[in-house]
C-alpha cells in the first residue's frame, strides 16, 4: 500500500522514531500506523494532491467541476513503474514542531564522552586499575612497539592507569582552571581554589601548591593531585581507602588520601561516601522513630471495666508440686489482663503456654470479668491458635449459638517483633514482676501459693492511684482501677458497720448508679489529659517507601548478618505515619515495624 501527504512536517512525523515527540503527536502517529501498518508513505506537491481542494472550502459546483478531486492526480492512470519519484529529505527532529525538550548542557555531554564514558564502567578502584592497565598496554604495545611486558601488570603499569583517570577527570571538570592556568599572570577563581595555589605540572596535571616546598615530605606529597569532590574517580578512591583501613573514619583516610591526592571539599566527600557504605550502615542501625501515634479508641473512651483488655504473658517461674523436701519443680506462667481504659488488671497461673491452656485461663477471666468486646495482644503462637480455634467454633454451625454467647469478642494481634506496640500490658508485666522478685527471692513455693501471692499483687496493682491526687480539696481519696470493680481501691479499709443508723441518715440506693458515673467524671478529668503530651517518639520522621532497601535487625545476630530486603508495601495509621511495613527478604515476605528496620542509604 501506498500513501502521500503534501505535508513536510507530517512526513517527518510519520518517518522518525515516535520519542522525539510529544505524546499527543506520538499517540496520532501510533494510531495511523494502526490502521495501515504496511503502508509506504511519499511526498506529493499541493497542486497534485485531491484532498487539497476540499479541505479548502470549494462550492459545491466547483466541486463537482473539479477533476483532480474525483479522478486523482494524473500519474495514477500511468502504470506504477511510471510514478515519479520524490525528492523529499526528511527534517532532522530538532527543527520539527511538538518535540520533547532536550535539557543537556555542554558540560554534561563533555562528562559523558570524556569521564563518563570510561570510568563510570568500573565499580573499584582495583577494577579500573587492572582494565585500563591492561588497555594502555595493548596501546603501547601496538602503537610504541612496547611489547616486552607480558604477564601480570606492573606497579609502574598501575600508576600509568591511575594517571590516565586522573587527566580525564581533571580535563572533565577543571576545563575553566586548566584555561586560567595556561595564561600568565592568570588570577585563579573561586577564591577558595587560589588558596590551594594549583599550578600545571611539565606532564600537565593540576597540582596543589601549598606551602610545604621546604619541608621533607616526598615530592607527590608536596604537590598532590587535584581531584573534585563530585567525581566517580574520587568515589572510588575514597571507597579503596576506607576499605583497605578497616571502614576507617574521614580521619585516617584524608591524611591517607592526601599523601597523594587532594579532594576538595575532602570531609564531606569522605562521609558522604562512609554513609553509602553498607557495612557502616549494619554497625550504625540507625532505625528509624516515626512520631509517636495517637491513642486508640479503646483507651480514651469509656467502657465497661475489661471490655477492652489486653493480654500478655510473663515467666516461666518455678514452682514445687508439694511442700515436701527435694520435690520436683515445674514451669508456670502468668496470663495477664488489662482493661485498657482503667488500667485494672486480671491475673491468673497457666501451665504451659499452648493454646489450649490459653483458652482455659480465658474462660476462667470470662467467667469472673465479663466477655470483652476486643482483645488486644502481641503476635504469639499461642494468642494466634485461640483465635483460630475461636474462628472456627464460629464457623460451625451446630456450635455457633452456644459459643457465641460466650466469646463474641474481637480479636486484634500486633505486628510480629514489635512488643512497643502493647506498652500497656508490658508494663503491667513489668510491675508483676517487680513485686515478685522482691518477695519470693529465692524462695520455691507451691503452685497454691504461687496463686495465692499473684492474686495479691492483682490487688496491689489495683489500689494504685491513676492520677497523683484528686483536685478536689474535700476529696482526699485518689482515683484508682479498683474504683471502677468493686467501687473502692481493693486494699481499702472495710467501711464501719452502719445497719444500725436510721435510714433517713443513709445515701439512697438510686445513687449507687451515679456514684459509678462519677468515677468515669473523674477518670476523664483527672487521668484522661495526663495521656495528652509525647513521652518519646515527638520529631517527625521520613516515611519507609514502597522500594526501599533495609536490613532487618535480628538481636540474636551480629549485624553482618542481618537479613537485607525490600519493602513491598507500608501499612500508614490513621495519620499517615507509616510504622509497619512488609519487607522481602530471601528469606520471604515479612511484616514488621520500622523501628526494627534498618534503612540503607541510596548511593549516589
Amino acid at each position: 500500500m501506498q500513501a502521500w501527504t503534501d505535508s513536510s512536517i507530517v512526513l517527518s512525523w510519520l518517518t522518525t522514531d515516535q520519542k522525539f515527540f510529544k505524546i499527543f503527536v506520538t499517540n496520532r502517529i501510533a494510531k495511523i500506523r494502526a490502521l495501515i501498518p504496511t503502508c509506504i508513505w511519499s511526498h506529493i506537491s499541493t497542486s497534485e494532491n485531491p484532498a487539497d481542494p476540499s479541505s479548502r472550502g470549494l462550492l459545491p459546483v466547483a466541486l463537482i467541476a473539479c477533476s483532480l478531486y474525483w479522478d486523482g492526480p494524473a500519474f495514477l492512470h500511468l502504470p506504477e513503474a511510471d510514478w515519479p519519484v520524490t525528492n523529499f529529505t526528511t527534517i532532522q527532529p530538532g527543527d520539527l514542531p511538538e518535540v520533547k525538550p532536550i535539557s543537556i548542557n555542554a558540560l554534561a555531554a563533555q562528562k559523558l564522552l570524556a569521564e563518563d564514558y570510561v570510568l563510570h564502567r568500573f565499580s573499584t578502584w582495583s577494577h579500573m586499575q587492572r582494565s585500563l592497565g591492561y588497555a594502555l598496554r595493548f596501546v603501547y604495545a601496538t602503537f610504541l612497539d612496547q611489547s616486552g611486558i607480558t604477564g601480570s601488570l606492573t606497579l609502574a603499569e598501575r600508576n600509568r592507569a591511575t594517571m590516565f583517570a586522573v587527566r580525564l577527570t581533571q580535563k572533565s571538570h577543571f576545563a575553566n582552571l586548566f584555561r586560567q592556568l595556561s595564561r600568565k599572570n592568570c588570577i585563579i577563581t573561586p577564591p577558595t581554589m587560589a588558596q590551594l595555589a594549583p599550578f600545571l605540572d611539565p606532564k600537565g596535571f593540576i597540582r596543589v601548591g601549598g606551602r610545604l616546598k621546604n619541608s621533607l615530605l616526598s615530592e607527590e606529597t608536596k604537590n598532590p593531585l587535584l581531584l573534585p569532590k563530585s567525581s566517580h574517580l574520587t568515589a572510588l578512591i575514597i571507597r579503596y581507602y576506607h576499605m583497605t583501613f578497616l571502614h576507617a573514619g574521614p580521619k585516617l583516610i584524608i591524611s591517607m588520601i592526601r599523601q597523594r591526592f587532594w579532594i576538595i571539599s575532602a570531609r564531606d566527600a569522605i562521609r558522604r561516601s562512609i554513609f553509602s557504605c553498607v557495612t557502616c550502615t549494619r554497625y550504625r542501625a540507625q532505625h528509624p522513630t516515626p512520631i509517636m501515634g495517637n491513642l486508640p479508641v479503646s483507651r480514651v473512651q469509656n467502657h465497661r471495666v475489661f471490655s477492652q483488655i489486653g493480654m500478655d504473658y510473663g515467666g516461666p517461674y518455678l514452682v514445687k508440686e508439694c511442700k515436701r523436701r527435694n520435690t520436683k519443680t515445674t514451669k508456670v506462667y502468668i496470663a495477664l489482663f488489662i482493661c485498657m481504659a482503667t488500667k485494672a488488671v486480671h491475673i491468673d497461673i497457666v501451665s504451659d503456654l499452648t493454646a489450649s491452656a490459653f483458652l482455659a485461663a480465658f474462660d476462667r477471666f470470662v467467667a469472673r470479668r465479663g466477655i470483652p468486646e476486643s482483645v488486644f495482644s502481641d503476635n504469639g503462637t499461642n494468642y494466634v491458635g485461640a483465635a483460630r480455634q475461636l474462628k472456627l467454633l464460629f464457623q460451625n454451625e451446630g456450635t455457633q449459638n452456644l459459643v457465641s454467647s460466650r466469646f463474641p469478642c474481637k480479636w486484634h494481634f500486633n505486628p510480629p517483633a514489635a512488643p512497643h506496640f502493647g506498652g500497656l500490658w508490658e508494663s503491667a508485666i513489668k510491675s508483676v514482676k517487680f513485686h515478685l522478685k522482691r518477695v519470693i527471692g529465692t524462695q520455691l513455693l507451691t503452685y497454691e501459693e504461687f496463686q495465692t501471692l499473684t492474686t495479691r499483687i492483682e490487688g496491689v496493682l489495683n489500689s494504685r492511684p491513676l492520677t497523683p491526687a484528686s483536685t478536689d480539696p474535700h476529696d482526699l481519696e485518689a482515683l484508682t482501677p479498683g474504683h471502677f470493680i468493686i467501687g473502692q481501691p481493693i486494699l481499702s479499709i472495710p467501711e464501719a458497720d452502719i445497719t444500725a443508723t436510721p435510714i433517713n441518715r443513709l445515701t439512697r440506693w438510686q445513687l449507687i448508679k451515679q456514684l459509678h458515673q462519677s468515677f468515669w467524671k473523674r477518670w476523664t478529668r483527672e487521668y484522661l489529659t495526663t495521656l495528652q503530651g509525647r513521652q518519646k517518639w515527638s520529631k517527625p520522621d521520613t516515611n519507609l517507601k514502597i522500594g526501599d532497601m533495609v536490613l532487618v535487625d535480628a538481636p540474636a545476630l551480629q549485624p553482618s548478618d542481618w537479613r537485607m530486603g525490600r519493602v513491598t508495601m507500608v501499612h500508614p495509621g490513621q495519620d499517615e505515619i507509616v510504622r509497619v511495613v512488609t519487607v522481602r527478604t530471601q528469606d520471604g515476605f515479612l511484616k514488621r515495624p520500622v523501628v526494627k528496620l534498618v534503612r540503607l542509604p541510596i548511593s549516589s
